[in-house]
């Protein structure tokens, strides 16, 4: 797995932060609603004890009392036959009937109450229908007939005992209900503890969690990052990034170690460039030297002896190879400046400078071999072209054509001009001597000329004045000019 599909692969910091939200937040949602769902049992079991079952039981209690004061005002009228007495039974009767239509609403939700109230009704209501209300009746008509009143106390006492019972029934399933609504509440409130003693462990249990995994997978690989950085940005280029941890992480700690590999890579090239920057140093001095000391000098030599082959013709035959193998020397010690330097080497060797310096030099020294000083002519920003590659060659051109002149011409004028422009620079040689004979073959002189033109992109010509002859030597301007890799064979002037 490539290091780009394993960073892909990673957990990245933004999920991790927000899976660790999400689980706090989902912890303690769950662990709230727990704690909240405890206590609002706990208050609806309190609510349901305190609302209904607790009033519902003091209202059996109070429907207890009522139909004991109704029985009680009732026999007191039937033995007494005192008015007075039917008060608590009225009264007993309104309360029950208020007391019976509440405890309907508050046991409305429990059946075997609900069976337990109807069937306390009823009791009730046979008992005031078959004993109370006759006995009151008997008395109220007749108070002159005790058998009457007392075949129905016997029944009445019967009634109201099964109404005792109903009501002692009644009162025991409101007590259960209080019990076992009491136990609710218990149950609820230890709910919501339990659900506290959870929420409390889970915050713990999350806590101690985080803090591990946030050592784990975040605080320890920026640490290791920290440190490897520290030790890269001290120098220890050679020391390898760790890139474990999340995404982010990795991808920092990726980015700092190509960092590294490429401070390393540039650091060797700064390396090579200083070894190579001090050899060419070395060989720009070497060349410079060979250039002022040596070829010069052998020039001069070959300039001195097509001189005296000038003035004494009949010296000529032996003369000629000296020249010829004084041009090869030339040739070659200007190859082997070559290959030290290159061609901005060259310039900075100093070819003479400036380019209108070292053509003013080369025709000052051409003059001893032609007999007479060339005219010179210089137009235009010809020294912008002293620092490339078009100035040595124009200096090289320039002797190639002086010397022909010295050797084959046998003239007694020349001019050089050199015309720089946009577009490029043109090197002129004219002469008034023998010229180029119809149908001869161009030596290898004028053959280096139109090869050193060629090469830059230029040409060069060669016309037959009659008399005398015209070298113009032509290139475009180094930026117009195509990019051309090889360079000159050794010799080649």
């Amino acid at each position: 797995m490539t290091d780009s599909s394993a960073n892909t692969a990673r957990v990245s910091l933004r999920t991790l932060l927000w899976l660790a939200i999400g689980i706090l937040v989902t912890l303690f949602a769950v662990s709230t609603a727990f704690s909240v769902y405890g206590r609002l049992a706990v208050r609806a079991s309190v609510d349901d004890l305190s609302e209904q079952l607790r009033p519902a039981q003091r209202a059996v209690a109070e429907l207890t009392t009522s139909y004991v004061n109704q029985e009680t005002g009732q026999r007191g009228y039937t033995l007494t036959g005192d008015p007075q007495f039917l008060e608590p039974y009225d009264a007993g009767r309104r309360d029950a009937a208020a007391l019976h239509t509440r405890l309907d609403t508050l046991l409305a939700e429990d059946a075997a109450a609900q069976a337990a109230l109807q069937r306390t009704a009823e009791a009730a209501e046979m008992w005031r229908t078959r004993a109370a209300e006759p006995q009151i009746s008997a008395r109220r008509d007749n108070a002159s007939e005790p058998d009457r009143i007392q075949s129905t106390t016997a029944t009445g006492k019967e009634l109201f005992d099964d109404l005792r019972t109903r009501l002692a029934e009644l009162s025991a399933r409101t007590d259960v209900l209080v019990t076992e609504q009491v136990e609710r509440v218990h149950s609820a409130q230890a709910l919501a503890n339990i659900a506290t003693v959870v929420a409390f462990v889970l915050a713990v249990v999350t806590a101690v969690t985080a803090v591990y995994l946030t050592r784990r997978l975040l605080t320890r690989p920026i640490d290791r990052l920290l440190a490897d950085i520290g030790a890269v940005a001290g120098g220890d280029y050679g020391r390898e990034i760790d890139t474990d941890g999340p995404r982010e992480v990795a991808i920092i700690a990726g980015a700092v170690d190509t960092m590294r590999t490429s401070l390393l890579a540039k650091n060797e090239q700064l390396m090579a460039a200083e070894r190579a920057r001090a050899r060419d140093d070395e060989q720009g001095r070497m060349a410079a030297d060979l250039h002022d000391m040596t070829l010069q000098r052998v020039f001069g030599l070959g300039l001195a002896l097509t001189s005296l082959g000038v003035r004494h013709p009949r010296l000529s035959a032996d003369l000629d190879p000296l020249i010829d193998e004084t041009d090869s020397i030339v040739r070659g010690l200007r190859a082997v400046i070559f290959d030290l330097t290159g061609s901005d080497a060259a310039a900075r060797s100093g070819e003479a400078g400036s380019l209108s310096a070292a053509v003013s030099e080369i025709v000052d020294n051409s003059a001893a071999a032609l007999g007479f000083t060339p005219d010179v002519c210089v137009e235009g920003p010809v020294d912008r072209y002293s620092g490339s590659e078009s100035g040595p060659e124009l200096q090289a051109a320039l002797r190639e054509a002086l010397s022909n002149v010295a050797r084959h011409a046998q003239a007694s004028v020349c001019s050089v001009r050199v015309t720089a422009a946009a577009d490029g620079l043109v090197l002129t040689v004219s002469d008034n001597g023998t010229g180029i004979a119809a149908g001869a073959a161009h030596g290898d002189g004028l053959t280096n000329i139109r090869r050193r033109a060629e090469r830059l992109g230029g040409h060069a010509v060669f016309r037959d004045l009659g008399p005398g002859t015209a070298v113009e030597w032509a290139i475009p301007a180094p930026e117009a000019s195509p990019q051309v890799t090889d360079r000159p064979p050794p010799g080649d002037e």
